[in-house]
């Protein structure tokens, strides 16, 4: 049976003329901040060099959350404005939004050190000021290369086949707390913890007319690690795909046990065995395989 053709052009009004508008904004710089006075003040003179390569008017920020060290010291003395957050990542950056008063807010974790020029936010702010986005998050080169275990074992798979539009948006380290976006894409609350990542990544999707990815450079930050993270993540997923129709109650148990399969064959992995880029392409095809196999059965 003959397919009808499809119109490449159907729905699409062509132009012969740049549509889109250059902003002009203030930018607000917010750094969430725990106990890292041995790098914010880096973090601190750093966001302001980009705010005046960026040429706009602006502020930084740090939102010392529960800190216990001279972080908040080391960072007024290195120029920033600051303001005290209790613990927990969400509750650093709800903080610190609300003190801001830019049209455009950025993100930069105060634990980062960042190798590439320009810096930071004048990379992640430039699009939007440009015209080209309303949000933007950082895909980072990896500094070693190593396995993106959670990329390619959880949040490609789950995030992919729930909310398949969302992965074109975020690239390939969506985990990361370097971004920026229009004032009124800032929502008014988040979860307190490190979740607040993905959970702004949820409500950008939504609500962000044009969330792309910046190619950013070399990087580096301390490894904590953080064992219940992903389990977090996974239920705020699977929570926010039930709230939107994308999966039925019946399908949570399944996508649970599928969880567990997937923890298991990242766990696999073992440093001066495996090849890292290898594992990880195989680790995304058995893992994706597992939750559509889980998913068929439900």
């Amino acid at each position: 049976m003959a397919l009808p053709p499809i119109d490449p052009a159907l729905g699409i009004e062509l132009v012969a003329e740049r549509t889109l508008r250059r902003r002009e904004a203030s930018v607000s710089v917010v750094i969430p901040a725990h106990d890292e006075e041995a790098t914010i003040a880096d973090v601190v003179s750093e966001s302001a060099r980009g705010l005046a390569l960026l040429g706009v008017s602006g502020q930084v920020i740090v939102s010392a959350s529960g800190c216990t060290d001279r972080t908040a010291e080391v960072a007024r003395s290195a120029g920033a404005v600051v303001v005290e957050a209790g613990i927990g990542k969400g509750t650093a950056i709800l903080a610190g939004v609300k003190a801001a008063d830019g049209d455009i807010v950025c993100l930069v974790d105060g634990d980062l050190r960042y190798y590439g020029d320009p810096p930071l936010v004048p990379l992640l702010v430039g699009p939007i000021l440009d015209g080209l986005a309303d949000a933007t998050v950082s895909d980072l080169y990896w500094r070693p290369l190593y396995p993106q275990l959670w990329l390619c074992g959880f949040f490609a798979p789950l995030a992919g086949t729930l909310f398949p539009e969302l992965l074109p948006k975020v690239g390939s380290t969506p985990w990361t707390g370097q971004r920026a976006a229009v004032r009124g894409l800032w929502p008014d609350t988040l979860p307190e913890g490190f979740t607040a990542d993905l959970a702004l990544l949820l409500h950008w999707n939504e609500h962000a007319v044009r969330m792309r990815p910046v190619l950013a450079d070399d990087w580096m930050n301390p490894q904590r690690p953080k064992p219940d993270l992903m389990a977090r993540e996974f239920e705020l997923l699977v929570a926010h795909a039930l709230e939107r129709g994308r999966v039925g109650q019946d399908e949570v148990t399944p996508l649970r046990e599928w969880f567990s399969s997937a923890h298991r064959l990242m766990a696999e992995y073992e440093p001066g065995r495996h090849d890292p880029q290898r594992f990880e392409s195989a680790l995304l095809d058995r893992s994706l395989a597992r939750l559509r196999a889980r998913l068929r059965a439900a």
